[in-house]
């Protein structure tokens, strides 16, 4: 709106780019190429603005002009075709955020499901699950695939930011979800034991205090005689 004093935009890359594979957006400062790129992804994130890939790290209200306003993106991933739709609706008392994504089903278009059940269902939670749960998390997509202006440099992460990347790269989530529960199952064992050392000590204690009763009993039994 504000670059190109449109209330709609719209644009077919497929129709566009053909069989390219490169592919550079040209035009003048402010003519929205930024706004363009950043709305080729399905994530509730406007990378280059944000201070962080979190959703909470930038309000995409303070990009909205007028009352309502809405995205909608076609994409496929893995032969699968999705469609992205985000409505936002502002007023002076609220703000409410509404998000589906949906795979082409046949002729029609079905929500997104996962195989816990959670399904896209217009609530923002369930979105960002389902979006991660086919594109990964917004760390991995925005250092790996889509590169914003004025992001962090690779060299910049540290160690555990970079650890972090390439377990999801690799698809070894499930093995740092493992490194969790044994740590989990580790302290509680751990907890176990020094109860059970506790209870072993105390039992010590009985048998000594025990024992020296006994040997007072010999004793007195041994006075009387």
């Amino acid at each position: 709106k504000s670059a190109l004093g449109r209330d709609e935009f719209s644009i077919d890359l497929e129709s566009l780019v053909g069989d390219a594979h490169l592919i550079a957006v040209v035009g003048p400062n402010g003519t929205a190429k930024t706004s363009l790129l950043e709305q080729l992804t399905p994530y509730r994130i406007l990378p280059s603005r944000a201070s962080s890939y979190s959703a909470e790290a930038i309000s995409l209200y303070d990009h909205v002009y007028g009352p309502e306003a809405s995205k909608e993106l076609e994409f496929e991933h893995d032969g699968v075709r999705y469609r992205s739709i985000l409505i936002f609706r502002m007023s002076n008392k609220s703000k409410k955020t509404e998000c589906y994504l949906q795979f082409k089903n046949g002729d029609g278009w079905a929500s997104v499901r996962l195989p816990d059940g959670v399904m896209s269902d217009g609530k923002t939670v369930n979105y960002d699950l389902c979006v991660e749960s086919i594109l990964g998390t917004p760390q991995m997509f925005f250092t790996s695939v889509f590169s914003a202006q004025g992001r962090r440099p690779l060299s910049n992460f540290t160690n555990g930011e970079v650890k972090t990347l390439f377990s999801e790269l690799l698809g070894h989530e499930h093995i740092r979800e493992l490194g969790a529960n044994a740590l989990q199952v580790s302290k509680s064992l751990r907890a176990k034991l020094d109860s059970m050392r506790g209870d072993i000590a105390r039992i010590d204690g009985l048998e000594l205090v025990v024992k020296a009763a006994g040997n007072d009993l010999s004793g007195a039994k041994a006075g009387l005689g």
